[in-house]
């Protein structure tokens, strides 16, 4: 056996391990100058070393140990796993979707929409419309630029931009005269069906209490445990187990099954006896749940499918993906709109479940979008990588109120450290040069294999 790993290290160069803490090394140092950068900053502007401490303690305090300090920054986090999943999934296949913030705002109009119209509805399918409704608005908005770029050859660069401010426009239009709440002061649209609201995690004891809503939750988790049966018992020493395509189906099956029946029967009477959730003025709700799920969804989706393996192809060399028979132009239209998908479902979640009118005001977001390119360079695409990333800009975002308050630092310097964060993730050789690395020439990186951010 040690051999064998010996042997596996010595083709490679570098064991599992420093594979592992190369990929992670370069994202940390990066943060840890991108803080010391933000450091210096308040240092210089305020002419104190004192309110550097001060202020990033109130930001510690303010991101994890105030009143519902760890939950909001829970909330915080949720769009920027979607947002920065969207971006990743179209810089794996060498687009620049600029617009993911245009496509937050169509998806939020959208669900909107969706959830004003269809009323009356059981939350099983009310809910699920809501965020389809969502996805394929930021999906269409996104493909618009992915049909004009294999077309014609625009870049996605300039039209993504472009769209972003037709969104803009065309959300304030939508809040000011044909969804508006007449009957509110503030500028706002009206509210959404009870029924097609995302779930805070407080109410789910409620909720589990109609049997269509655990009937709903039993269908999700049985499709999890589905998919991951599914995995277990196609490699490894479980599908030793299972000689014949159809035991293993039949498995699979049985488990996902199961599963969903144990959850639809046991989940309710659980939650009604315990449940560690129970402020109701707390805004933690069941996206962060999804998310994490879709995050899981995507990395199979890129490094197990074969679309993952085209639109990765076309992203690395375009030349060579239309020399193997890959057809350029339809991953370059179906990448857009899977971008566009996910952050249209960012901003479903944010309307359908943080706002607190249930509602689209006229002033939304605040710009999630565009901190999410820092986001996703930083993970280096890396799906996994962006929950943790989504987290640690969550709870930057988060603190920054309390940062202010205590230090009279403004929060904006959360948006100075983000954009070192860019700064030293795309030029990690000035990384190296002020911390004196010296770069050691890889075998596998003499050639050049991508022509895009972060692939």
């Amino acid at each position: 056996m040690s051999s064998i790993a010996e042997k596996r290290t010595s083709e490679t160069g570098r064991s599992p391990l420093l594979k592992v803490l190369d990929t992670l090394g370069m994202p940390a140092l990066a943060m840890l100058l991108a803080f010391v950068g933000g450091a210096i900053t308040i240092g210089i502007t305020s002419g104190s070393a004192e309110t550097v401490l001060t202020a990033y303690a109130g930001m510690i305090n303010g991101a994890f140990f105030k009143t519902r300090g760890f939950s909001e920054t829970l909330v915080a986090m949720t769009p920027y796993i979607w947002l920065g999943l969207g971006l990743a999934v179209g810089f794996k296949a060498g687009l620049f979707n600029i617009g993911v913030e245009g496509q937050f705002y169509i998806g939020a109009i959208s669900a909107v929409w969706a959830g004003i119209t269809f009323t009356g509805l059981p939350a099983i399918v009310s809910l699920p419309l809501g965020m389809l409704a969502g996805a394929l608005g930021g999906a269409i908005w996104a493909g618009i630029p992915g049909i004009l770029k294999a077309k014609t050859g625009a870049h996605e660069v300039i039209t993504t931009m472009m769209m972003n401010y037709i969104a803009f426009r065309f959300a304030e239009y939508v809040v000011s005269d044909p969804l508006r709440d007449r009957k509110s002061t503030a500028v706002q649209t009206l509210r959404v069906s009870p029924t097609a609201e995302l779930w805070s995690l407080w109410s789910i004891p409620e909720r589990l209490a109609d049997p269509l809503n655990a009937l709903g939750v039993a269908i999700f988790f049985a499709v999890i445990a589905l998919v991951i049966a599914r995995w277990l018992l196609s490699s490894g020493n479980l599908a030793k187990r299972f000689a014949t395509v159809s035991q293993k189906r039949l498995a699979t099956w049985g488990i996902g099954l199961g599963f969903g029946v144990l959850v639809f029967f046991m989940l309710p009477p659980l939650t009604k006896a315990w449940w560690p959730f129970s402020d109701q003025y707390d805004r933690l709700h069941i996206g962060v749940i999804i998310g994490i799920a879709v995050a899981a969804a995507v990395w199979w989706l890129m490094y197990k499918t074969t679309l993952g393996f085209e639109m990765r192809t076309v992203g690395a060399n375009p030349d060579a993906a239309k020399y193997a028979g890959i057809n350029i132009s339809r991953n370059i239209i179906v990448t857009m709109a899977i971008s566009g998908a996910l952050a249209g479902v960012a901003g479903t979640i944010e309307v359908l479940g943080v706002s607190i009118c249930r509602c689209l005001p006229l002033f939304f977001s605040s710009g999630y979008g565009f901190d999410s390119i820092a986001l996703a360079l930083l993970a280096k695409n890396n799906p996994i990588g962006i929950v943790f990333g989504s987290f640690l800009f969550g709870a930057m975002r988060n603190g920054a109120d309390l940062m202010e308050l205590n230090s009279g630092v403004s929060k904006y310097i959360i948006s100075l450290i983000q954009g070192l964060v860019l700064l030293f993730v795309a030029a990690p050789s000035m990384v190296r040069y002020l911390l004196r690395m010296r770069a050691a020439r890889k075998p596998e990186e003499e050639a050049v294999l991508t022509r895009g951010w972060g692939a």
